[in-house]
């Protein structure tokens, strides 16, 4: 009888230890994301009004800023649909008309969606081509299709840099990237009957089937949560093959919630477009990384980037006590100064 009782006893203390360490991490988080409201409150970006809404603090001029940074999108636009001729550029933008609530039927979306439609299967795109080697390893075109292209062989892609804080450096990372940034906004639009954004799903999923065999591509991990990114988003019929790609990619996680060569708000952003439960646990395990870089002004690096701040609002917002409520403004982070108001 002593001995259970005190096996109870133990069972008891190491509940409550539980208890503490939980219900510590819970008050992290929400001053965590009381810093983020107030990094938030003042600014007039898109990041801002989606961070906001996230957050429980809209503003009650949000409706007309979202407007005007919609409208301001659209300007932005060539008569082409694009933005600066971009594939990337222009796919980014249509997932930011996505963020601001824009419907497929608005006629700024239509025509970025438009441009980026009219670039799949064009010369230049990634799997373009063959060579004894490359039908070996089926990157070529008997194996791919449905890449979209940001420009022919002759206009070069590397470096792309990425909202993210991925910077991909070699032209077939490049090309490959800026393909699956474009495959993600596209099936945010619905968009995912069309045949050839099947064959581009299909063709991601065989090659991240033999990545972890060959070892040749991608030999960056922006690469592979650029590619993650797109297949979380891709349609239910594909979730079990999405769920194995999801599990390798878990699998490189370090124990401190971090993945190796890889910006981790890249890495965060990639695995936040899918509800596979791994990839939500994934995201649930950075918790701590996010928490150790988190700046005085709530931001994330002494640049003060929005997206990553944003990124870290979809990490965290989920895991705080008081998730579905408005935060609680109590000035957990010394602000200076308000900054200027920005409309970018």
């Amino acid at each position: 009888m002593p001995q259970r009782i005190s096996s109870l006893a133990d069972r008891g203390v190491h509940r409550l230890q539980e208890l503490v360490i939980n219900t510590a991490m819970e008050n992290t988080i929400e001053r965590a994301l009381d810093g983020l409201a107030d990094f938030f409150d003042s600014k007039q970006t898109r990041a801002a009004v989606v961070a906001r809404r996230l957050l429980g603090t809209s503003h009650s001029g949000d409706a007309s800023l979202t407007d005007q940074l919609i409208r301001e999108r659209r300007r932005k636009t060539r008569l082409d649909g694009s933005i600066n001729g971009s594939l990337a550029e222009t796919a980014w933008g249509l997932r930011e008309l996505l963020q601001l609530g824009c419907g497929r039927d608005h006629a700024g979306l239509h025509r970025m969606l438009g441009f980026v439609l009219s670039r799949q299967d064009k010369p230049g795109r990634f799997g373009e081509g063959c060579s004894d080697r490359r039908h070996e390893i089926a990157h070529c075109n008997h194996y791919l299709s449905g890449f979209f292209s940001p420009g022919g062989a002759d206009e070069p892609q590397a470096p792309l840099a990425l909202p993210t804080g991925a910077v991909i450096t070699t032209e077939f990372g490049a090309r490959f990237a800026a393909s699956c940034v474009a495959l993600r906004a596209v099936l945010g639009t619905g968009e995912e009957k069309r045949e050839a954004i099947k064959k581009h799903v299909e063709s991601l999923l065989l090659l991240a089937s033999r990545w972890y065999d060959l070892g040749e591509f991608p030999k960056s991990m922006d690469v592979v949560f650029s590619a993650t990114g797109a297949l979380g988003a891709a349609p239910r019929a594909y979730r079990d093959e999405v769920a194995t790609v999801i599990d390798n990619v878990v699998h490189l996680q370090k124990d401190d919630g971090t993945w190796p060569d890889v910006s981790l708000f890249h890495a965060l952003d990639g695995l936040q477009s899918s509800p596979n439960e791994k990839a939500v646990a994934a995201c649930r395990s950075a918790t701590g990384a996010l928490l150790a870089v988190q700046q005085p002004d709530g931001s994330f690096d002494e640049t003060h980037n929005e997206e990553f701040a944003l990124i870290a609002v979809r990490a965290l917002k989920p895991l705080a006590n008081s998730a579905g409520k408005p935060i609680k403004r109590r000035k957990h982070f010394p602000i200076a100064a308000k900054p200027r108001s920005q409309t970018s």
